[in-house]
C-alpha cells in the first residue's frame, strides 16, 4: 500500500512538472481528494472488522423466539402471513411478516435478519456499511436517500408514481431490517416502524 501512495505521488509530481500551472492544481486537488477517499474507507474497514468481532460468537435468536416477536398486528394492519427460517440457507434466522389494511390497498412487508453469529455478524456489517453512505438520488419516479429517524439511520427509497416506500437498517447494528410498503408514504412506513416495536425484538438478546 505504502509504495503504491509512494508511485503515486511520484507520478503526479511528474505531471507537476511538465504540465501547465492549471493543470498541475487540477491533478493536485484530485489527488488530495483521493487520499482522503483512501483514509476514510481504511476508517469504515476498521469498523467492519470491530462489529464482526462483536457479532461472530453472540448466540443467535431462534426461529420461535423471532416468530413469537412477531406481532400480530400493528395498528389497523391485520397480519395475514409469516414466514420464519426462510434465510436458513445462509445460517441465519430470520423472521418475514406480511400485514394488510382490511379498509384499503395498503401493505406492510417487514424481513428481519439476526446478525449474531460467524455469517450473521458479515451481513450485519455489510448492512451497516450500506446504511452510513450519505447519498441521495431523485427523478421523477422516485426519490431515495440516507435518512435518520428516531436515531435509526437507513436508506429510503420513495417510489412516487405508486406511493411505495422501502427502506433498509440495521437496527443496534445486529438486526437486519428491510420493509416494504404498499400505498404509504414515507412518514406513514416510519410511523409503521414505530408500531412494530423494535425495542422489545432487542430485549431478547441476552
Amino acid at each position: 500500500m505504502k509504495r503504491a501512495i509512494r508511485f503515486f505521488f511520484s507520478g503526479l509530481l511528474f505531471s507537476v512538472l511538465v504540465s501547465c500551472l492549471g493543470e498541475a492544481k487540477e491533478k493536485l486537488t484530485k489527488a488530495k481528494e483521493g487520499v482522503s477517499n483512501a483514509t476514510t474507507l481504511v476508517k469504515e474497514a476498521k469498523k467492519v472488522e470491530e462489529k464482526i468481532e462483536k457479532l461472530k460468537n453472540a448466540t443467535a435468536l431462534t426461529n420461535e423466539q423471532l416468530k413469537a416477536w412477531l406481532p400480530e398486528s400493528l395498528g389497523d394492519f391485520d397480519r395475514t402471513g409469516f414466514k420464519v427460517g426462510q434465510a436458513g440457507a445462509y445460517q441465519v434466522n430470520s423472521v418475514e411478516g406480511t400485514y394488510k389494511n382490511k379498509a384499503s390497498n395498503q401493505k406492510f412487508n417487514v424481513s428481519i435478519i439476526d446478525g449474531a453469529g460467524p455469517t450473521g455478524s458479515m451481513l450485519a456489517a455489510g448492512y451497516g456499511m450500506f446504511g452510513n453512505m450519505e447519498m441521495e438520488v431523485e427523478d421523477e419516479y422516485k426519490h431515495q436517500k440516507t435518512i435518520t429517524v428516531n436515531g435509526i439511520k437507513a436508506q429510503q427509497t420513495y417510489k412516487k408514481k405508486a406511493n411505495n416506500t422501502e427502506l433498509m437498517f440495521a437496527y443496534q447494528e445486529r438486526f437486519l431490517v428491510t420493509v416494504k410498503a404498499t400505498d404509504l408514504t414515507v412518514d406513514e412506513t416510519w410511523g409503521m416502524i414505530q408500531k412494530l416495536n423494535l425495542n422489545n425484538l432487542a430485549d431478547l438478546v441476552e
